[in-house]
Formats: C-alpha cells, sequence, structure tokens
C-alpha cells in the first residue's frame, strides 16, 4: 500500500502595510527535488534565457546550499526549511529568499523567525506574473481566477498586461518594509 503525500510545503497570500506577499514555506528532506519542480514550472512559464528567471533559480540554489549546510535539527529532523517570498506593493516588487523556523510540530510550517539570505531585486512584471501563476497552481485555479482568492494589491488582474514594461531601477527596500 502506497504510503500518503507528504506535505513539503505552504504557499500563503499575505499583507504587509500596502504589500501583497506571496510567501512560499518549504520543509523537506528533498529539497532539491521541490526546486528542480520549481525549475521546470518557471521554464514552462517564461522565455527560454530570462535573465529574471534564471536570477531566480540561482538564489533558490544557493539558498538550498547554505540551508543544506547548516545542522537543522539533529537526526529527529532532516527537513531542510526554505522561504521564498514574492512580494509588491505600489511601487516595488522583489524576491526573498532565506530560511525560517516553525514550530516544535514538523507539521507546524508557521513561521516564529526568518533569515533572508537574497533579496531579488526584478523586473516588477516579473514579480506580479509568478505571484498570479503560484497562487494559481497551489490553489489549483486559472490564472484569471486567482483574484477571487483576497486583495491581490499590485498584483491584480488589471496590473499584470504582458506588455508592462519593467523596471530597470533596482529597489533598496522591500515592499511593506517599514521606511526609514
Amino acid at each position: 500500500m502506497p504510503a500518503p503525500a507528504r506535505k513539503v510545503g505552504e504557499v500563503r497570500l499575505i499583507s504587509r502595510g500596502n504589500a501583497v506577499v506571496v510567501q512560499t514555506l518549504l520543509s523537506t528532506r528533498l529539497l532539491s527535488r521541490v526546486i528542480a519542480e520549481i525549475g521546470q514550472k518557471e521554464k514552462r512559464n517564461w522565455p527560454e534565457n530570462d535573465a529574471a528567471s534564471r536570477d531566480y533559480m540561482a538564489a533558490l540554489a544557493a539558498g538550498r546550499l547554505r540551508v543544506e549546510k547548516r545542522d537543522t535539527g539533529g537526526r529527529a529532523d532532516r527537513r531542510r526549511r526554505l522561504l521564498i517570498e514574492f512580494a509588491a506593493d505600489e511601487k516595488d516588487a522583489v524576491v526573498l529568499v532565506g530560511t525560517y523556523t516553525g514550530g516544535a510540530d514538523t507539521a507546524d510550517l508557521t513561521p516564529r523567525t526568518r533569515e533572508v539570505f537574497s533579496t531579488l531585486a526584478l523586473p516588477r512584471a516579473y514579480v506580479l506574473r509568478n505571484i498570479r501563476l503560484i497562487l494559481a497552481d497551489s490553489f489549483h485555479l486559472a490564472e484569471t481566477d486567482v483574484d477571487r482568492l483576497g486583495p491581490l494589491g499590485a498584483a491584480a488582474s488589471q496590473s499584470t498586461a504582458p506588455s508592462t514594461p519593467a523596471p530597470k531601477v533596482p529597489s533598496t527596500q522591500a515592499p511593506g518594509a517599514p521606511s526609514h
């Protein structure tokens, strides 16, 4: 009898200030396989040699290596935890890659603390569309139906026209981060 499928992560739609954030929390012993699957989805969704997709996948690979080099709980828990956030507000859009600590129960993925390894100032059009694609995939919806999940702010359907040029100026502050 096959074993039931184990949960390897969660996708959450959250808001931080005026920013919409799609937070992916991975917790798996097979992190390289999960990242390979993300890579396959990137290949299906973006043109070959897309610089933003390539930079995102490089950040995931670097994050995986960093997480795997750490002692993540000893023999009892060999799960590797990776945090991925696509965040956008009215003017900025970024991707964050890092790790997090969850609850004592390995099934509880709620982040108690987080550590960001990479902040990627990728083109706004890439970040906004990936917010929609991740939600569509995770909640088994057509991309055109993700607006019904809740307020998407900058990632709402009228904001994601494929012809929108992406800004070339990198953001110095993550959307939703307090300004100083």
